[in-house]
């Protein structure tokens, strides 16, 4: 969905449809459409906008993967005298009333497209396959939700299934002149959902991620900036199995799953008890293998705070002096600190004329919260 009258919209709105293009598989593309509501009233924008979908875009939007809409002026309420509430300028009135019907315009017709449908914002980037690790939570999830929060801040990306749009829309496009777009959903949820139900679903990690530099609500009327993802699924080297073959082990004691499952290949994880000082995580390639980068990523929506709070990330390498003896089958080596861990993360680049046998995630302080072990991304030379 796009309005188009600030100036940097047009540039994040092709950043974003670059974005969602680049991380849909073409077997995706062939099974998803991506629709674009050109929201704007004013007609000289919406049409330069237009035409730079057409010329940028006219090869998707010629197979329908990519479907341009827009709704004329004529076919809004009233936009003029809304009721002041909460304090609200006229410009911020305006604002959050035309987006409710902006969204109800949007799910209409988009209802009878697929089985779901997913409502982003027009400033957004997406994860790398987006699309089947959504509908991996959805299988695994046994399809019994009515919303997936597939980024968790404000109204950036829900995910819905079709046959609830058509009640959505009705909801606020009645309701469209009384309070913000987010307000209008939890009304509905409470209404559509019965609480505690588990209906409402939130992944391990955000699958879109806001990229404007100043948030819409700010520019409306709106103090501070809601639409940051604390936690965003950056990278899909673990999902699509792109890891090279490792053992991984740990000191840890378990809580859920196992130390290989935030390595091998999907949504899978590591919940371990509380760490003590020197305990650690530990990934033993198979062969010694050059290794370009490595992402480690703790905590998750549903463990927010267990995360690493203090440690390093180490490597041991293959040694390459003349006569040096083999490793044992079971040592790795010495270990040297190649990157510390900083809210629970930690990225390292290695050079890529060493091989690493190991990686290691040590624990340098006794820390009183669980850790989840998210996922460890690892990217050979």
């Amino acid at each position: 969905m796009s309005s188009i009258s600030r100036p940097d919209k047009k540039s994040y709105l092709l950043q974003t449809i670059h974005s969602l293009i680049n991380n849909t598989s073409d077997r995706d593309k062939n099974n998803s459409y991506i629709v674009i509501f050109l929201a704007d009233l004013n007609e000289t924008p919406k049409s330069a906008v237009a035409k730079e979908l057409s010329r940028t875009f006219g090869k998707f939007i010629d197979q329908g993967f990519l479907i341009v809409i827009e709704a004329y002026p004529e076919y809004y309420p009233s936009l003029t005298n809304i009721k002041k509430r909460f304090g609200d300028s006229v410009k911020r009135r305006f604002w959050r009333s035309k987006q409710n019907v902006d969204t109800s315009f949007v799910m209409c017709y988009c209802k009878d497209f697929s089985q779901y449908y997913i409502h982003i914002e027009d400033d957004v980037r997406s994860s790398p396959s987006f699309v089947p690790k959504l509908q991996d939570l959805i299988t695994r999830e046994k399809d019994q939700f009515f919303l997936i929060d597939i980024s968790l801040k404000g109204n950036v990306a829900k995910a819905y299934h079709s046959r609830d749009l058509e009640s959505a829309a009705s909801f606020f496009y009645l309701m469209y002149d009384e309070m913000p777009i987010d307000w209008l959903m939890a009304h509905f949820l409470r209404i559509k959902v019965p609480p505690r139900s588990g209906r409402v679903i939130i992944p391990m990690a955000s699958l879109f991620l806001h990229i404007g530099r100043t948030s819409s609500l700010a520019l409306n009327g709106v103090r501070g900036n809601r639409t940051l993802e604390r936690i965003f699924d950056q990278y899909d080297q673990k999902y699509k199995g792109l890891n090279p073959p490792a053992i991984v082990t740990s000191s840890l004691s378990a809580s859920q799953g196992k130390p290989q499952d935030a390595y091998d290949k999907g949504g899978r994880y590591f919940w371990g008890k509380p760490p003590r000082k020197d305990d650690y995580v530990l990934i033993k390639f198979d062969t010694a293998t050059s290794i370009k980068k490595v992402f480690v990523a703790t905590g998750c929506y549903e463990a927010r705070r267990d995360l690493l709070y203090s440690g390093v990330l180490q490597a041991s390498f293959e040694s390459s002096a003349i006569g040096s003896q083999k490793q044992s089958a079971d040592s790795c080596g010495n270990f040297e600190n190649v990157g510390s861990f900083s809210k629970g993360k930690v990225k390292a680049f290695i050079e890529k004329t060493k091989k690493v046998n190991c990686f290691r995630i040590l624990v340098t302080q006794k820390q009183e919260r669980h850790l989840f072990l998210r996922e460890i991304d690892v990217w050979p030379a």
